[in-house]
């Protein structure tokens, strides 16, 4: 899990994720318009370093249970590309979020996420 943090979501090392990411793996938290599988975490994790310059992320906790892995997780950056629909603002952002995943065969093979909208969403100006 700090592997795919590290490598995939922190320096943008997509070609990770078919290596790390299972083909059956499902989503279970995304967002309208999102997909739920491989592809999803392909197209989101291009979306957040394209809308984040600078990314940092920074595991916090990380325990596993059998074929369970929680992690709570600080992202850092600045916004300087679209984000969803949230043009650029400029402004440096820091969220946490925190993920539960299970993983199969060593993979990523499910997932569920809660993540901190309210206040990522403020820092890009999006909400007062």
């Amino acid at each position: 899990m700090r592997y795919f943090v590290e490598q995939v979501q922190e320096k943008g090392r997509l070609d990770l994720i078919d290596v790390l990411v299972h083909p059956d793996f499902r989503n279970h938290t995304v967002e309208p318009g999102q997909r739920n599988d491989r592809q999803g975490v392909r197209e989101t994790t291009a979306a957040l370093r394209e809308a984040f310059s600078d990314l940092r992320v920074e595991v916090l906790h990380c325990v596993g249970d059998g074929d369970l892995v929680a992690t709570h997780k600080l992202f850092r950056g600045r916004h300087t590309g679209a984000w969803f629909g949230i043009p650029p603002s400029g402004n440096r952002i820091e969220f946490r979020v925190m993920d539960l995943v299970r993983y199969r065969d060593g993979q990523l093979v499910e997932h569920w996420a809660v993540a901190d909208v309210v206040t990522l969403l403020r820092q890009t100006g999006a909400l007062p």
